[in-house]
């Protein structure tokens, strides 16, 4: 064989080796690249995911509304034993509601202090004392258990005296009775702070007074 031919043939075979090594090194290096950058691209793929809220193990507490206390609604005064209050306001005031009234009094043993110029009515078995005063300033009433020549009583604050506010809760009774029998006469019963007050309200009292006494 010629040798310039051989040499030829060497030489083609050489840079064909070094091709193939070349296409080679390229082939790895590419592999090894994305290899390396794969992890990046997944760790942003995770960053943007939306992260969901955490749910909280700890119990919410149910919200349970506070039943009102009844006898706040007759609360007021700035006497430090007076506690409540109610007003009853004689629609049709004159002779016959005075007369009315003074019997009402006699019939519940109230005691007239003429020095005040209030009734007082104290029931043992409900624990506190009751005064009926004058609903118009100054709050005295005339001694109308004497005779018709007084003054004629257009309504009348009931107030109410105890040492321990639960008393007035337990034992509702009298406060409800004496205040409901002058209305009975004619009239409408008032709060302290001079609202209506219905026979639904009463009768939350009672059930109130029967709640605590289980």
């Amino acid at each position: 064989m010629d040798p310039v031919v051989s040499v030829l043939i060497v030489a083609g075979v050489a840079l064909l080796l070094a091709l193939l090594c070349f296409v080679a090194f390229i082939k790895s290096r590419r592999q090894r690249e994305d290899a390396e950058l794969a992890p990046r691209v997944q760790a942003r793929v995770v960053d943007t995911q939306p992260v969901p809220p955490t749910q909280s193990t700890e119990p919410v507490p149910s919200a349970q509304p506070t039943e009102p206390e009844p006898m706040r609604r007759f609360q007021v005064v700035s006497s430090k034993d007076i506690k409540q209050c109610l007003f009853v306001i004689l629609d049709w005031p004159g002779l016959d509601t005075n007369r009315r009234l003074a019997r009402l009094l006699k019939e519940y043993n109230a005691h007239y202090d003429a020095k005040l110029g209030v009734y007082t009515i104290r029931d043992p078995l409900a624990g506190y004392k009751l005064t009926i005063a004058n609903s118009s300033p100054p709050g005295t009433l005339p001694p109308i258990h004497d005779g018709d020549d007084q003054p004629t009583v257009a309504g009348v604050s009931i107030l109410i005296h105890f040492i321990s506010k639960r008393s007035v809760a337990r034992n509702p009774e009298t406060l409800i009775q004496i205040t409901q029998a002058i209305a009975d006469i004619g009239g409408h019963i008032l709060d302290a702070e001079r609202n209506a007050v219905s026979v639904e309200e009463f009768e939350a009292l009672r059930q109130q007074a029967q709640r605590m006494a289980r």
